[in-house]
């Protein structure tokens, strides 16, 4: 199975420790989902990237799905199944 990537509008919360969470998310027809929790995050590879990108393993809606941030691109992506 193949994948592409798609770069996503993510909105971000930052905590005073310095942190970076994603809240919610938004694909290009503007359907929004929000991150009902973060389960891990760290660096980790992506099947689609070449560098080594952030994954947030994530819950949407009870569904767990990886948001990759790139932070030399300073985007947020997922990985769709082609």
């Amino acid at each position: 199975m193949g994948y592409r990537k798609v770069y996503v509008e993510t909105l971000v919360r930052f905590s005073t420790e310095g942190g970076m969470f994603p809240v919610e998310l938004r694909w290009g027809d503007g359907m929004r989902y929000a991150v009902d929790r973060v389960k891990s995050f760290g660096r980790a590879p992506a099947h689609v990237s070449s560098i080594l990108p952030v994954r947030y393993t994530c819950l949407f809606g009870g569904r767990e799905r990886n948001l990759y941030y790139e932070p030399d691109e300073m985007r947020w992506f997922v990985e769709v199944a082609v």
